[in-house]
């Protein structure tokens, strides 16, 4: 069970598990609540038929599908009096199955990057943040705020480069794996610590030349601006003109994933 403020994710086993426990002891409990209410003078019946619900909504999710078991379910508990939140998080769980059903039972990088426009566009309120903080739409959305871009047209302009396609720059120095883009959005943007003076640094393309087959832009975004083990904890960014060290450092990663 994962938990959190306001919230508690239990895998369908963790549920149910609590629902049977619940169930074998209610009618002692509920026999005990019923003598304490007489004498308090209290009602018991919300709190039975609360219980109730809940068994029927688990056992309506179990039967949902043929063959489906409570170890294919999973149960999220929100205990807030934030209507954003609850929204938030309904509207969240509903569609995460409809993307990874169509996503071949992965987040691509298209549906990754459409999760991060929404988290920029509106982030209701803190207690959303938190619950994404972790999320590969969140990192991305971290890492366009922190790490300035350049378009194909900046790069040009950069460059001197006075061609009436302002793409044909960016082109050309991806085709020879000198630089790597992320996209966002539909667009291509070139993180911008890949440069020095307009032109692309050497470093990148060492890296390339052993990672750009392997990984992804976001991918190797993400490596850049990691705290890297190889590098005795720093980022590749940070020793970017360190050719040797951080090329050395995406060798070992190059080991690392060929196995």
């Amino acid at each position: 069970m994962i938990v959190s403020k306001d919230l508690r994710i239990y895998n369908g086993k963790e549920f149910a598990d609590a629902l049977q426990t619940e169930m074998d002891s209610s009618p002692r409990s509920e026999a005990k609540a019923r003598k304490i209410a007489v004498k308090r003078n209290l009602r018991t019946g919300p709190a039975s038929a609360f219980a109730s619900k809940l068994r029927n909504a688990m056992a309506k999710v179990v039967r949902s599908k043929p063959g489906a078991g409570v170890d294919d379910t999973m149960v999220v508990v929100v205990e807030t009096p934030n209507q954003a939140v609850r929204d938030t998080i309904r509207d969240i769980v509903e569609h995460v199955p409809g993307i990874i059903e169509a996503r071949q039972s992965k987040l691509t990088d298209d549906a990754i990057d459409a999760l991060v426009s929404v988290y920029m566009r509106t982030a209701p309120n803190v207690e959303v943040e938190r619950l994404l903080y972790d999320s590969n739409a969140k990192a991305r959305a971290r890492f366009l705020q922190e790490w300035p871009g350049f378009t194909s047209k900046d790069l040009a302009d950069a460059a001197g480069h006075g061609s009436k396609n302002k793409s044909m720059t960016a082109s050309r120095w991806k085709a020879k794996g000198k630089v790597f883009p992320i996209k966002h959005g539909g667009a291509e943007y070139f993180p911008a610590f890949q440069f020095e003076d307009g032109q692309p640094l050497e470093t990148v393309g060492k890296v390339l030349a052993l990672l750009g087959e392997r990984k992804s832009g976001w991918q190797l975004a993400f490596w850049f601006t990691s705290p890297n083990g190889w590098l005795d904890g720093k980022r590749p960014v940070d020793v970017i003109k360190d050719t040797k060290a951080v090329a050395q450092a995406a060798a070992h990663e190059a080991e690392d994933i060929i196995g």
